[in-house]
């Protein structure tokens, strides 16, 4: 059931300490957001206030939200970069639980922060099918499988089976794995439209705690660009240094977020 994020705020001030690095910037926000263990009550009330007029909720995804989700990676990220819409579908199907959208429920007037969506995707759902001008509009979405065998994320973990659609496989060696206990954190994007709002830090946090809270995995692991390594950071990841990813030109970064508290050796992560 939709949640909306509001009801994500007691979650945000009650959050343990991820973090003592110093504050970082978001790559779509250019207000600094400082450290989870940093952040004020007025902090996070100002977050809310520049999202009120986006009516915000979260909702699990799964393949109905194909077209939203393709259309908003395809949005968001270089198209080398992008996952194709069948590995969109792909991981919406067999493990749409691990991933959350950030949708907004309201009326996308001539001028709000969402007619820009509205004009250029004119297809988007309504929310009441009596009130067809109050949309349902996909704002960013955060897509993951599950990986057995790394505790950082691999190309195997990137790819997937190519005949998923007819032969399922428990335990496939390549895309997610039910018994997978490293949680891959594939994609997270905000319509780019919506920079400056806080909505990829408050998407990234309330759902990094859900993934948590659920027990479905003993961490999460990323790839990124070195330029979001402090943005992630402050959502208390690690940076284990360079990714042997070679997925769109290859060049990234490795970020782990372990749920336990015991410190880790070095030569976990080479």
């Amino acid at each position: 059931m939709p949640r909306d994020l509001i009801a994500d705020k007691k979650t945000l001030e009650d959050m343990p300490p991820l973090s003592k690095e110093p504050a970082a910037d978001s790559p779509e926000d250019p207000n600094p957001m400082p450290s989870l263990y940093q952040v004020p009550t007025s902090f996070i009330e100002d977050r809310f206030k520049r999202m009120t007029d986006l009516h915000p909720f979260a909702s699990l995804l799964n393949q109905d939200d194909l077209d939203d989700c393709d259309w908003l990676e395809h949005t968001a990220f270089d198209e080398n970069e992008a996952a194709s819409r069948e590995k969109i579908a792909y991981r919406l199907t067999v493990c749409g639980e691990l991933s959350t959208g950030l949708f907004s429920s309201a009326y996308p007037t001539v001028s709000g922060p969402l007619s820009k969506l509205v004009k250029a995707r004119k297809d988007f759902p309504s929310v009441d099918s009596a009130d067809s001008d109050r949309k349902r509009i996909l704002m960013g979405h955060i897509i993951a499988t599950k990986f057995k065998g790394s505790n950082l994320v691999t190309d195997d973990a990137m790819a997937f089976p190519s005949d998923w659609k007819t032969n399922y496989q428990f335990g496939p060696s390549t895309g997610h794995h039910e018994e997978g206990d490293t949680i891959c954190l594939h994609s997270l994007c905000v319509h780019p439209d919506l920079n400056g709002k806080g909505l990829g830090g408050v998407l990234l946090r309330a759902w990094t705690q859900r993934m948590k809270d659920a027990g479905l995995g003993k961490r999460i692991a990323l790839i990124c660009r070195e330029r979001l390594i402090k943005f992630y950071e402050s959502a208390g990841f690690k940076n284990v240094g360079p990714s042997v990813c070679q997925y769109g030109g290859g060049g990234w970064i490795d970020m782990v977020m372990e749920f336990d508290s015991v410190s880790h050796d070095e030569d976990i992560y080479p």
